[in-house]
């Protein structure tokens, strides 16, 4: 296997996922600590002091098993796989902290329509434009599905590797996504598929994001700020669906709620 870089992203305290890191079978690995303020400025100062050949993100509230590290290295033993990802699950007592993740867990036939089906599909990009949620539910994956990774539309933020070369190559991290800057990273795994290479998703390769409300909580609800970032992703790097129109809307009408809400 390959020299990794895990970059840990925190504004926090890191103890424990470091004692995570200590105990991985997978030892062949640097540690670069992103305190920064602002995610994108944070990952590309991380980019620039990376020498594995690996550049992998985790956020400081996960809780890693041991062999985490050495299944999210084994895809990239194919040349031809940029980027991978797995699991990112979280416990049913943490899901309230995120209004996405408790809605998800069981969506009316409207939502389910909207979701292309409402099939089991981790790491899908649906034609509404919203990520597939399905990784954060560790009861919806059956034992069948822990045999093979397979090739997915992109990879969990907090669960994240890519090739460190890929990602320098097509110019680092792009400080336009701005705010909470969801979407910067996904804009990065795009443009590396678009150079010819895959994205793995590998089961194995599970942590657990213990969601916490936190002192950032209120920044979630900057929602005309995510409007921007998905809108912008999605004109770079996304073709026109009818569902794009109502899932812009309906964030439009959760950004309006919550500013009066918040009055």
């Amino acid at each position: 296997m390959v020299k990794a870089s895990v970059v840990v992203c925190t504004m926090g305290n890191p103890t424990h996922v470091l004692d995570c890191l200590k105990k991985q079978t997978f030892q062949d690995f640097e540690v670069i600590i992103a305190s920064e303020r602002g995610i994108v400025q944070a990952m590309n100062k991380a980019l620039d002091k990376a020498t594995g050949e690996i550049f992998i993100r985790v956020d400081d509230d996960v809780d890693i098993p041991e062999k985490w590290l050495e299944s999210l290295l084994m895809p990239f033993e194919d040349p031809n796989v940029g980027g991978a990802t797995g699991p990112t699950f979280v416990p049913k007592s943490r899901r309230q902290f995120r209004d996405s993740i408790r809605i998800a867990g069981n969506p009316g036939w409207f939502l389910r329509w909207l979701f292309d089906g409402g099939k089991f599909n981790p790491a899908a990009i649906y034609n509404c434009g919203s990520v597939s949620y399905d990784s954060n539910y560790q009861e919806r994956f059956s034992p069948a599905v822990y045999r093979w990774p397979w090739e997915v539309d992109h990879l969990e933020g907090t669960n994240w590797a890519m090739r460190t070369h890929l990602i320098r190559q097509v110019g680092g991290f792009d400080s336009e996504f701005d705010g909470v800057a969801e979407w910067f990273d996904t804009d990065v795994e795009q443009k590396i598929k678009k150079l010819g290479y895959k994205l793995r998703y590998n089961p194995k390769a599970y942590l657990f994001h213990m969601l916490e409300k936190g002192e950032h909580y209120s920044e979630r609800f900057e929602m005309f700020g995510r409007i921007e970032n998905w809108l912008r992703f999605h004109r770079r790097h996304s073709k026109f669906h009818y569902k794009k129109v109502i899932w812009v809307l309906m964030m439009l009408g959760y950004a309006v709620k919550n500013q009066w809400r918040r009055k």
